[in-house]
């Protein structure tokens, strides 16, 4: 006859089923978080990209017409200072680093000319604003890319 206290402690059908159950929902959850965490980080790094494309476009709204390009103002315009790196004291320069992220910005401004008359500007200029970067998770070579035109009032 077996006693009370010889018998083997085992675990039953119902422990078992519960802790797969409370294993799988954990696993979900940190599934679900990671995703988010991926998610959060690339909108960042979409963030960082639409500023600098944002900070060029101001940039160059607030600057004298004829020094916005290199056709009319050579080394000395807003296009070269923001291609080029001017000593270390240049606050507009095209590399820019962001945590464990690196951003290069290219800013392009042209002349809008005449339909008729290709040697005439009318007044009106284009700029195109190119932000890459490589992200920090993947590796895959991002792009932002915006354009938009400014007017001589004066």
């Amino acid at each position: 006859m077996i006693k009370s206290n010889d018998r083997k402690r085992a675990y039953t059908l119902p422990e078992l089923l519960i802790t797969i159950l409370l294993l799988a929902i954990l696993f979900t959850l940190g599934i679900i978080l990671s995703s988010g965490f991926d998610h959060s980080k690339k909108l960042r790094d979409y963030s960082v990209a639409v500023a600098l494309a944002q900070q060029a476009i101001e940039i160059a709204r607030s600057t004298p017409y004829d020094l916005l390009d290199d056709e009319n103002a050579g080394s000395t315009s807003l296009e070269y200072d923001f291609n080029s790196v001017n000593g270390d004291n240049d606050l507009i320069v095209p590399d820019y680093d962001s945590g464990f992220v690196k951003y290069h910005r290219t800013v392009e401004i042209r002349d809008v000319k005449a339909s008729t008359d290709e040697k005439r500007s009318i007044g009106l200029k284009t700029i195109k604003v190119t932000v890459d970067w490589k992200s920090a998770e993947t590796g895959k070579k991002e792009t932002f890319v915006v354009s938009s035109s400014i007017a001589d009032i004066n």
